[in-house]
């Protein structure tokens, strides 16, 4: 298991959420080789930690004293209402994503930022659709689940104003299937790119003719 839930205890009496709980971590997991395959490297991070909470809300990612750390409520209605794949949708899958790129992010020279200042996190959303994606071409998820995701990670953009480098990174990453490990390799042989939010425009073209070689 690459999840360890620190303070189930806390809510051993509620015995259906936590039935529930399990069996969502257990979806998690059958899907955790698509996210190794998308990222292009299997996972060497250690554990994640979860930290629940008893809300119906979202969760977050932190990494804290050398350990990945996930908070989210036992009463998210990815966890306790839907079933697999529906509940392939956000939380948990979307927090494990952040723990993959932390590596980079917090880069030895500065940190890193894919997405552009953009609230919304543009870039971690284009990973998920690449990580849908795949999972649709797995059969793992429909065409018409793989659309619906897709569709609600675009609508998530429109506030915040990311949605044309949402759009743009997955145009990027669908071309090819190997395009978003591409990209990763690309991140890690430079300690400089995405480092200054002034030349991300540049550093994003950059990227760009990399992948077209």
């Amino acid at each position: 298991m690459h999840y360890f839930i620190t303070n189930l205890q806390k809510f051993s009496e509620d015995t259906k959420a936590v039935e529930k709980l399990k069996k969502y971590l257990q979806d998690i997991e059958g899907v955790f080789p698509t996210i190794e395959d998308v990222y292009g490297q299997a996972w060497d991070g250690g554990q994640i930690n979860i930290e629940l909470d008893g809300s119906p809300g979202g969760s977050t990612y932190r990494y804290r004293s050398n350990t990945h750390v996930v908070k989210m409520g036992i009463y998210n209605r990815s966890i306790q209402n839907k079933k697999f794949p529906e509940n392939l949708w956000g939380c948990l899958l979307h927090e494990t994503l952040h723990a993959f790129m932390n590596p980079i992010i917090k880069n030895k020279v500065a940190n890193k930022d894919f997405n552009g200042g953009y609230r919304k996190e543009p870039f971690i959303r284009s990973f998920l659709a690449m990580v849908y994606l795949r999972l649709c071409e797995k059969k793992v998820i429909s065409q018409q689940l793989n659309k619906g995701f897709s569709d609600k990670l675009e609508e998530e953009m429109e506030n915040d104003g990311g949605k044309s480098l949402f759009k743009d990174y997955v145009s990027m990453f669908s071309t090819n299937t190997n395009n978003f490990s591409k990209f990763i390799s690309y991140l890690k042989s430079s300690d400089t790119a995405f480092t200054d939010r002034s030349n991300f425009s540049q550093d994003l073209d950059k990227a760009k003719k990399f992948l077209m070689q």
